[in-house]
């Protein structure tokens, strides 16, 4: 036993998982890839990706899927 805290978990969804460590290091998992962060790499890090994120929607909007809905449009 190492006496420090689990980690708590900060945010997660299927495949991914953002962890605080009891040292303050922020833990990211994404898939097979981990990151151990300092906070202000972190932030950098998350601001880099939401600014690519803005940018791949000018450049890239997605369309929206197509669906058969129920009843067809009789009327």
């Amino acid at each position: 036993m190492s006496g420090r805290p689990d980690p708590v978990v900060l945010a997660s969804a299927p495949g991914y998982r953002v962890e605080l460590a009891g040292d303050g290091v922020v833990h990211v998992h994404a898939g097979p890839l981990s990151f151990r962060l300092a906070r202000d790499a972190c932030e950098a890090l998350t601001t880099t990706l939401a600014r690519a994120m803005v940018q791949l929607a000018r450049v890239c909007p997605r369309r929206p899927g197509l669906e058969v809905l129920p009843g067809g449009g009789e009327g």
